[in-house]
């Protein structure tokens, strides 16, 4: 399928090109007041020239010059009046119609482009508002001035936020585009403070319009994902309205308390429990608040179009690691810090789901004799004594499980069968803690309250009830397992190189500037449910690798190598590859693993800190070296490496047998 043919099945029919270069009048910073060319024009102006400005602009004549240079409607004067100045105008504005000019060939560049691939082009200026309300597609300049600074960049978000407003449900696509080098750092600034999702906005150097085909494949990113996008954005349009009525529903109902109502309510029920009255009253709004979002048909119909999402058509991440999942399941587990401050029930210092620590400062021994428990700086207690039982005094002992608490590794969104609390957040650190099943003690209540007293133990943390009440049905056993919502993939960073096989065989490095950005594995599972580790490279380095090989000339390529590399260089198959995610499965250290596509056709070798050979690559993996591909550990203690994956079970090691077999084919 053409581009073309996919932008019209996919509904894409009409661009705005938003540039202040299509502004007839230039504004203030346009020209910059500190321009050294204002004082030589002020200096330089007859008294009939000057009484010509005031004549157009009464007000200058009030004002002193150096606020005047500031003034949009002074500058817009000057400017309609340059051609009646004369000479000395000429140095005023030379800068900024140069790189008007430049701009004017840039976005008409864009437009031509876009009008070969049929779709109807129009053209705003920094008033866009309303040209932008019914198009399929905005390409938007970063900076709205010539100057180029924080104030004309907040100006672009700033418009772009507002004309974009009333097309929260259904937002069109966005390529940001920018003759400036700072693009990319102000990528994901822009993308947030807009309120743009990822998948449907991309960046465009203006550079990279001339010579490359670089617009057409960020077209093409955009247009394959649009579906997803609208349903996406369509499922946040109706949460953040849904939860706002759902809220003032919950508050409805809650205001229509009266204080004897709360009265009889600590009479008959919570004082029998033990229970706050505060606490139970924010217990009641999150169940009351949940319900009404549930009632939310919006959110439920817009959740229902997710449902045939696949994951096989995700663009990649922008930048390596920078969607946190674990972040989010940290909150799907845990309460909020803040929430401790609220008492579980009246008699009792902690609450079902705390999490014990031993304070930094606090004396080791003393605490274990004190509570006969055993524990240390590096392990956590969790109450799993049941919360009515706590409230009303009724256990003479407290029930803990013991943890141990351990940074964020590739192990620790392992899929095997075990008792884990994926993400908390401890000290204003993200870790994750591993129970040990077999290992629970008891404490008594006094023992307990003494500890907490005494400062040598705090609650550190509070897990939610269905993650905690897991947890105690997994220590009871017998009782059934509750389910919990499955983990998300974690991430963790890697380094990643690229080469290809000179004329002798050997193996030279494929000069690809955005692999300095490394790469990002991802650890999940595959349709199967089986555990799976994925290489996704971020999209300069995909269009980086791309372009490396499009550039290399044959004859600088072993002889066996050149007909896969035409193959390459002449499908989408591993571009489509490399945004999906490489399967890790069967890459080691001790071999070269065929990178092959949907149908089975060899593109490329992959290995993951596998020694680069100074021999030549065998005939076997010269005929399937289209691009080789090298992943290295990150290097750094507190980030996994292949190891951790292989102890993890998300990638296998690498069998000796099978080894002799690769190695010689």
């Amino acid at each position: 399928m053409t581009l073309t043919e996919l932008l019209a099945r996919r509904g894409i029919r009409t661009a705005l090109i938003v540039d202040d270069v299509y502004d007839a009048v230039p504004t203030a910073n346009d020209i910059d007041p500190g321009n050294d060319a204002w004082s030589n024009f002020n200096d330089d102006l007859s008294r009939e020239q000057r009484a010509r400005i005031f004549e157009a602009y009464p007000a200058a004549e009030s004002t002193r010059f150096d606020d005047c240079v500031a003034d949009d409607n002074y500058v817009a004067t000057v400017w309609s009046l340059r051609h009646e100045l004369g000479q000395i105008a000429v140095p005023l504005f030379e800068n900024y119609i140069d790189d008007q000019t430049a701009d004017e060939r840039y976005v008409e560049l864009v437009k031509e482009r876009l009008e070969k691939l049929g779709l109807t082009v129009s053209s705003a200026g920094r008033d866009f508002s309303e040209a932008a309300r019914e198009v399929d597609l905005i390409i938007i300049d970063l900076f709205f001035s010539k100057a180029q600074d924080p104030a004309s960049l907040g100006e672009s978000k700033i418009r772009l936020r507002e004309a974009l407003r009333s097309r929260v449900a259904s937002p069109p696509l966005v390529i940001l585009m920018s003759r400036s080098t700072r693009i990319e750092s102000k990528r994901d600034e822009f993308r947030d403070e807009v309120g743009l999702l990822d998948s449907a906005f991309r960046i465009l150097k203006k550079e990279d319009l001339e010579g490359s085909d670089r617009l057409e494949l960020q077209l093409e990113r955009l247009a394959e994902n649009r579906a997803d996008s609208h349903a996406l954005a369509k499922l946040f349009h109706e949460l953040e309205v849904g939860v706002v009525r759902a809220a003032e529903r919950t508050l409805g109902l809650l205001r229509k308390l009266r204080l004897s109502d709360i009265g009889q309510i600590q009479q008959l029920l919570l004082n029998a429990e033990g229970q706050p009255v505060g606490s139970y009253l924010v217990d009641v709004f999150d169940r009351v608040l949940q319900h009404e979002i549930e009632r939310e048909a919006g959110i439920i119909d817009a959740a229902l179009l997710l449902n045939d999402f696949s994951a096989a058509n995700h663009p990649p991440p922008y930048v390596s690691g920078s969607v946190d999942l674990q972040e989010l399941v940290q909150r799907l587990v845990t309460q909020n810090e803040n929430r401790l401050q609220l008492p579980g029930s009246i008699g009792a210092r902690v609450a079902f789901g705390d999490l014990l620590r031993m304070s930094p400062d606090a004396d080791a021994e003393q605490l274990q004799r004190a509570i006969l428990v055993d524990l240390t700086p590096e392990t956590v207690v969790l109450v799993l004594t049941p919360a009515c039982d706590l409230q009303r005094g009724a256990a003479p002992r407290i029930l803990l499980l013991i943890g141990t608490v351990k940074p964020i590794a590739v192990k620790d969104w392992s899929y095997s069968d075990d008792a884990r609390t994926p993400a908390i957040r401890i000290d204003g650190e993200l870790r994750w803690v591993k129970w040990n099943l077999k290992h629970i003690d008891t404490v008594s209540r006094h023992q307990l309250t003494q500890a907490l007293d005494s400062g040598d133990m705090r609650v550190a943390g509070r897990l939610r009830e269905g993650h905690a009440l897991e947890l105690q049905q997994r220590v009871l056993a017998g009782l059934g397992r509750v389910g919990q919502m499955a983990a998300l993939p974690g991430t963790f960073p890697v380094e990643l190189d690229a080469f290809y096989p000179d004329v002798e065989g050997r193996l030279q490095t494929l000069e690809v500037d955005a692999l300095s950005d490394g790469a990002v594995c991802f650890a999940g599972r595959d349709d199967r449910g089986s555990p799976m580790l994925r290489l996704v490279m971020t999209e300069m380095s995909c269009d980086g690798v791309l372009a490396a090989l499009a550039s290399l000339n044959e004859d600088q390529v072993a002889q066996r190598t050149r007909a896969i590399l035409r193959t390459v260089r002449s499908s989408s198959d591993l571009r489509r590859l490399m945004a999906q995610g490489l399967d890790l499965k069967g890459v080691n250290d001790k071999a070269w693993k065929d990178v092959t596509s949907e149908a089975g056709v060899p593109l490329g070798l992959l290995a993951w800190n596998y020694p680069l050979p100074d021999a030549p690559l065998s005939n076997g993996h010269l005929s399937k070296a289209g691009v080789v591909l090298l992943i290295r550990d990150a290097g750094r203690s507190d980030i996994p490496g292949l190891d951790d994956a292989i102890r993890s079970g998300l990638i296998q090691p690498a069998v000796e047998s099978n080894l002799t077999a690769l190695m010689d084919h």
